[in-house]
């Protein structure tokens, strides 16, 4: 099964460029990587909705949500072509919303004991029967013994066979071959979290289209993933709300203002990111209790992370460094890329994440 996010790719040793692919609402955004002379930006490119017959490339359901598979091909192939992408191995990242996290403790038991005690615990947290799902799982606190005395926590993620078929299907439409499948945020983590902070406790705040998720990671590892309602959308449609105009006048507006440049705008903007705020101290303070651990430091990333302002309030709320994450700062690219890749790359973390996959 290609979705495995804990599992090293072997195949991988074989190529020397990868593709990482994030498929958003309202974009699509495409990272060609290469291991020549370190770690190389060979291409990328992005398709907005907007641009694209208007229609999301996701449709939302109370059930779930559904790629619009024909037209996610189409996008990619005229992104390919216009381009000039001829990378194959492809990394896809597969939305928060579209899978499962949980957390949960286990008695002292050894590797083999582990696994079957895993699949008796999993229907316990999983909201779908276990035949719909592939799972996966990575321990993050303790280590198997056959006589420990350590409880051993559990990082499980399960993603929707359903899902997992749609992106295979757009794949085969592209002859591209796909080395793996992984939730977002080991994508966001990959991308974001340097040398320098894999030895503290670091949020990620990626404020996408549709959902904000927020990730603690400590010492590297993964320790808990939530999602909250708050999006990029969210903000814009109340700017357009308030100031009775369309969306995208109020996207404008709120990408050149936010926070700090004009007070109606901040007016209208701040009970929603004093609303982050609160849910993100919820959280802190939720992992203290479990972890005995504060959070070192804030990365926020997603097309939310490019408003104005945003950075310096997390930092005066939580006193505690907050910066808007860079995913090419380990890259080499033509230095006359480096505005732009500064300004667009919040949007492309995922899609480096993914491709770094390959690469590392």
């Amino acid at each position: 099964m290609v979705f495995n996010p804990f599992k090293k790719i072997t195949s991988a040793l074989f190529s020397k460029s990868f593709l990482g692919i994030d498929i958003g609402s309202a974009s699509i955004k495409v990272v060609e990587l290469s291991s020549r002379q370190g770690v190389k930006l060979e291409n990328y490119a992005q398709l907005k909705t907007e641009y694209f017959a208007g229609q999301e490339f996701v449709q939302h359901f109370q059930t779930g949500a559904l790629l619009s598979g024909p037209r996610i091909t189409e996008a990619l192939s005229a992104m390919f072509q216009e381009a000039k992408i001829r990378a194959k191995n492809v990394f896809f990242s597969i939305p928060d919303y579209a899978s499962f996290f949980t957390t949960f403790t286990l008695p002292p038991m050894s590797k083999k004991e582990l696994e079957e005690a895993i699949k008796y615990e999993a229907p316990r947290h999983i909201p779908l029967p276990l035949a719909d799902v592939t799972l996966d799982w990575q321990i993050i606190k303790g280590t198997p013994q056959f006589e420990g005395t350590v409880p051993l926590k559990i990082l499980l993620v399960a993603v929707p066979n359903e899902t997992i078929e749609q992106y295979q299907k757009i794949a085969q439409s592209l002859n591209l071959k796909i080395l793996a499948l992984e939730t977002e945020v080991f994508a966001l983590s990959r991308a974001l979290v340097k040398y320098q902070d894999k030895k503290g406790v670091v949020c990620l705040a990626d404020i996408g289209h549709k959902t904000t998720t927020i990730n603690i990671i400590s010492h590297n590892v993964l320790k808990t993933s939530h999602s909250i309602d708050l999006s990029s959308e969210e903000l814009t449609q109340a700017l357009a709300n308030k100031l009775k105009i369309d969306t995208r006048k109020a996207e404008i507006i709120k990408n050149m203002y936010g926070i700090k440049k004009n007070p109606t705008i901040k007016e209208i903007l701040l009970p929603l990111i004093d609303s982050l705020s609160k849910e993100m101290q919820k959280i802190f303070n939720e992992y203290f209790l479990e972890e005995k651990e504060k959070v070192d430091k804030i990365i926020i990333s997603g097309g939310g992370a490019r408003l104005p302002g945003l950075a310096e309030y997390l930092n005066e709320k939580f006193k505690l460094p907050c910066e808007v994450g860079n995913p090419f700062l380990d890259i080499n690219y033509p230095p006359g890329l480096e505005l732009i890749l500064q300004k667009i790359g919040p949007e492309f973390t995922i899609a480096v994440g993914a491709a770094l996959r390959g690469v590392y």
